[in-house]
């Protein structure tokens, strides 16, 4: 059991130490890593206007600053 809980917290620091690069801001595929969830997922949530703010650069390409999806994981979502 407590085997389980390190995994856990490993996997956690895996997938946030792997998306933290030079730079803050991600794509979708990577924010969603960041988050634990799916890309479609992230995609459904802009559809409708919730989830973590993203920006969208050049007319087309959506990115996500990792201090909007730290906010939004802990609740302070201002879109």
């Amino acid at each position: 059991m407590q085997s389980d809980s390190i995994a856990l917290i490993e996997d956690a620091l895996r997938r946030v130490l792997d998306t933290h690069k030079a730079s803050p801001w991600l794509d979708s595929k990577s924010a969603a890593l960041y988050l634990g969830t799916t890309p479609g997922t992230m995609k459904v949530w802009r559809s409708r206007g919730e989830g973590p703010r993203y920006h969208i650069i050049q007319q087309k390409l959506v990115r996500y600053h990792v201090d909007d999806l730290d906010a939004f994981v802990r609740g302070e979502v201002a879109r």
